[in-house]
């Protein structure tokens, strides 16, 4: 099952950033030697930090990361957050939200509004797979400063962004269900005609558009927690790329 996040609680977590890396202690000895760490890898949800004396390879991290969970890992879902890089997302959100305001349509605002309630953070574009992580150096770099990581259980659920709703809609995953299958759910949810295009946000972060859905006969599975994104109609030839910046930065979201 998964637990519904306190958006604010962990809006306060993320924006703390160095200074909850500072202030989370693992053990005695962090307390009575503060100094002898280069490294510290805070695991989420559980608050773990893994502390280092020296840079660390990321197959290690991920070991360790493994030993200290309770239960199984979705690894596909895993990420690793770099709090130093969290103004990047921020400003992306705070140009989209900036030109959702400027449309000044409910669509929009409802956007706006479910935008407003995710968690977004930064996450490095890395392999997360640990079997891949230890056969490949390239896949294996060395982690130097202080990270978040993101260690997910298997979703239940995928999640779907309409803007004529004000709120996400979280659905359960359904056997053998592909894209349609859940556009079609959805439809019958906001009462709107059949959907013929939509973004897809895999649990990977992989984003990519897909329309012309009555002419292709190509199946689009989604992966435990991915997301659809229906992007606003009718768009201004200024907003044209509103859509998939849109999309990109619910590539972003904190799956717990």
């Amino acid at each position: 099952m998964i637990l519904p996040l306190n958006i604010n609680l962990l809006r306060t977590i993320l924006l703390g950033g160095l200074l909850l890396m500072a202030a989370l202690p693992t053990s005695r000895a962090d307390a009575e030697t503060p100094n002898i760490y280069t490294t510290r890898v805070t695991l989420l949800p559980s608050q773990i930090t893994l502390s280092y004396s020296q840079d660390v390879r990321f197959s290690q991290v991920l070991s360790d990361a493994y030993a200290q969970s309770n239960g199984e890992i979705y690894a596909i879902g895993t990420g690793l957050i770099d709090p130093h890089k969290q103004t990047i997302i921020d400003t992306q959100k705070r140009v989209i939200m900036r030109q959702l305001k400027q449309l000044n349509t409910p669509e929009a605002t409802n956007m706006a509004k479910q935008l407003d309630s995710l968690p977004l953070v930064y996450h490095e574009q890395i392999a997360t797979d640990l079997t891949k992580v230890r056969i490949s150096s390239k896949f294996n770099p060395l982690i130097k400063q202080d990270y978040w990581l993101s260690l997910p259980k298997r979703p239940t659920h995928i999640k779907a962004f309409d803007p004529t709703l004000d709120h996400s809609v979280t659905m359960a995953l359904q056997e053998n269900a592909d894209l349609r299958d859940y556009l079609a759910k959805l439809s019958q949810m906001t009462k709107q005609d059949r959907y013929d295009s939509a973004w897809i946000i895999q649990a990977d972060r992989a984003v990519y558009q897909v329309d012309n859905l009555s002419w292709k006969n190509t199946l689009y599975f989604l992966s435990p927690g991915a997301i659809v994104f229906v992007g606003l109609q009718n768009l201004p030839d200024d907003y044209r790329d509103l859509n998939a910046n849109i999309a990109h930065l619910l590539a972003f979201r904190l799956e717990l």
